[in-house]
């Protein structure tokens, strides 16, 4: 059970092996106009094949866990492993395009038979598995920057993740807090794997880059003694008996932890889910996820643990989370939106239900600044302006795109509904408890029973602007098992739907309530939201109080509050301080170091080495100083914060703002 040195551990990683890692630059040399397969239909596939589609073809995608259910990816068949060797009669080659199962597949494909660097090799554009020379020289400076903190005859530990990835801000935070703590409590510092895999799945060289910031070892929480397993396998069988909805899955208490809002976050952002609640799979992620539940309570009991940093403090980090608050020890989240002090069934924003409250604390002057400054700015953004739009969504905005030529509702007088669903590679439980049991996929499969009782109505679904491969697949998986649900093209405007008769939208908590009201179209939410302080939505608090919404939708009133939404988009874009706790300003100057993934996609960037290279201009010993002697204050204001205060912004009403 104890932790594992990674250097202890054989696998197919750093400068060994090179020839099977290839850039895009090496496929479009190998494969250019050639026929491949990838391996993999996960976010790093999504990736491979907007860099090469155009230049390679892609026959099909291998999955080990989705094929031979009519499953598809950009077009093209997900399949098994052996129906790829079958379909393979001209030795066509494997690309792996997996940074968590890299080794795995790797080894499974030997396994086969096959030869690595000939007849399959592993992608590897942004260097996770060999170096280059920026990955280097950064390993170099950070060892040079924080050898002098390393702790000797610790008598304490910190917990922090490890996770596949050259975001440097990432690096950066956790450098500093983890260093910062481990001096304040004369502790070690110990990582756990994000994706919860056993060690040997681990990349040496981002291993290399977090043993440069003082990071002891890595623990492996797929290592159960027997006891434990036993333990882990008693509770499963118990915990699967009680299941049957779920309403059941949410309460699953173990140890007398309420997990199971944790756990429906770990399955829908990383799993395709099933439709029944106890199908076969089910039982297999649920006994994957009791063992790690058992792991890390008992490591965390045995343990002197001081403090516990987390990467994002949901889906998997909420067992970790919630069994060390349980314990007294203080948890932290470093690398979301914002940073924060964690709470049991933790989420991101929970200051929504009182913006109403924070608005009434405004000064007169403020409020009215507010009120004019939101009409100007809600009109440039159903002008499709995008000032106050999430950089991730500004490539695809729906209210900058263009009228369709072609007609996409039907030509008929009965009511049409929108369905609007969101992304499930992000928590889906950002605000707080949804009447669905905090549950995307359960909300979706009500709505697909009710368009079957509801011959009246119409029923589409539109999916998010940047839905991702996964997004697609469960859908299409929906739409199949409920036929009366009609797909729309995900590049169409709002304006449009509602010129084509739309009136009501359907989200569990998204932006569309403050932008589709404004065109008329009203919104029906599913749980707690950025608007549910205020009236310009439908915000039912019960299944029973949805669905007599839904069925009488034709004798509902119109929700017309433009005052109050004007007051939560002055609120929420205008007077409320976000980074209020200075997040990424503190840590790194270069605005792009401050992007995440996604940001850095939508703004036509990648994450890579780069970033090292940028972070390293820019660093002096001066700001490495006023950041240590800053932290302090930082934990203090974590420890402080309140969802019902209002933090605001400096300077909100100055020239700025208005251009």
């Amino acid at each position: 059970m104890q932790s594992l040195n990674v250097e202890n551990i054989d696998s197919i990683r750093g400068d060994e092996n090179k020839g099977i890692f290839l850039t895009n630059k090496e496929c479009k040399l190998l494969f250019s106009h050639k026929d491949i397969f990838i391996f993999g239909a996960g976010v790093e596939g999504e990736n491979f094949w907007k860099d090469l589609s155009e230049c390679i073809n892609i026959l099909a995608y291998i999955d080990n866990n989705r094929s031979g259910e009519s499953f598809f990816f950009h077009g093209k068949p997900i399949i098994s492993l052996e129906q790829c060797m079958d379909m393979r009669n001209n030795k066509q080659p494997i690309v792996i395009t997996s940074f968590r199962y890299a080794i795995d597949i790797y080894k499974q494909l030997e396994k086969m038979g096959l030869l690595p660097g000939h007849d399959f090799y592993i992608w590897d554009e942004i260097c996770i598995f060999h170096y280059d020379d920026l990955t280097k020289k950064y390993i170099k400076f950070l060892k040079e920057v924080w050898g002098k903190y390393k702790i000797k005859n610790a008598k304490g530990k910190i917990i922090m993740p490890f996770f596949h990835n050259h975001e440097v801000l990432w690096t950066t935070i956790l450098a500093y807090c983890s260093n910062y703590f481990a001096d304040k409590y004369n502790a070690e510092i110990n990582a756990y794997f994000w994706y919860n895999l056993d060690n040997s799945k681990a990349s040496k060289v981002i291993w290399d880059i977090y043993k440069a910031f003082n990071v002891e070892s890595l623990i492996d929480s797929t290592k159960l003694n027997k006891i434990q397993q036993e333990e882990a396998d008693g509770l499963c069988d118990s915990v699967w008996n009680t299941l049957s909805t779920w309403e059941d899955w949410k309460n699953i208490t173990i140890f007398g932890i309420n997990f199971g809002t944790s756990i429906i976050r770990d399955l829908l952002r990383f799993h395709v889910p099933c439709f029944e609640p106890k199908a076969k799979k089910m039982y297999k992620f649920l006994k994957e996820t009791i063992q790690n539940i058992v792991f890390w309570y008992h490591y965390i009991s045995e343990n002197d643990i001081k403090v516990v940093l987390l990467l994002d403090g949901v889906s998997r980090d909420g067992y970790i989370r919630d069994i060390a608050i349980t314990k007294g020890i203080p948890a932290y989240i470093l690398c979301a939106g914002r940073m924060a002090k964690a709470t049991l069934n933790y989420c991101e924003r929970p200051s929504y239900p009182f913006f109403k409250k924070m608005w009434s604390e405004l000064t007169q002057e403020e409020q009215e600044y507010g009120i004019k400054w939101a009409k100007d700015r809600i009109k440039k953004r159903l002008d499709g302006k995008l000032e106050d739009v999430n950089i991730i969504d500004r490539p695809n905005f729906s209210f900058g795109e263009g009228k369709n030529g072609t007609r996409v509702l039907s030509d008929s007088d009965k009511i049409k509904i929108i369905i609007c669903p969101h992304r499930f590679e992000e928590d889906c439980y950002p605000y707080g408890e949804q009447i669905f049991d905090n549950n995307y996929f359960e909300w979706l499969c009500h709505l697909g029973e009710l368009s079957e009782k509801t011959p009246d109505y119409e029923w589409y679904i539109k999916l998010h602007p940047t839905a991702q491969g996964r997004d697609t697949i469960i859908i299409d998986m929906l739409l199949e098992r409920f036929p009366k649900i009609t797909k729309l093209p995900i590049h169409v405007s709002p304006v449009q739907l509602k010129e084509e008769g739309a009136g009501f939208a359907l989200t569990v908590h998204g932006t569309i309530g403050h932008e589709y009201p404004e065109i008329g179209i009203q919104v029906i939410n599913a749980g707690i939201n950025p608007h549910c302080a205020f009236d310009f939505n439908w915000n039912p608090k019960t299944k029973e109080e949805y669905d007599n919404l839904i069925f009488n939708l034709d004798k509902l009133d119109k929700k017309v509050n433009q005052e109050e939404l004007y007051q939560f988009y002055s609120l929420n874009y205008l007077f409320y301080d976000w980074e209020y706790i200075p997040h990424h300003k503190l840590f790194v100057n270069n605005p792009l170091l401050t992007l995440n993934r996604l940001q850095l996609e939508a703004s036509g960037k990648k994450v890579g080495t780069w970033q090292y290279e940028e972070y390293m201009k820019e660093w002096t010993i001066e700001k490495h100083k006023k950041i240590f002697m800053q932290l302090e204050e930082i934990f203090r204001k974590l420890d402080e914060w309140k969802p019902d205060l209002l933090y605001k912004r400096e300077n909100c009403m100055g020239s700025k703002l208005d251009e």
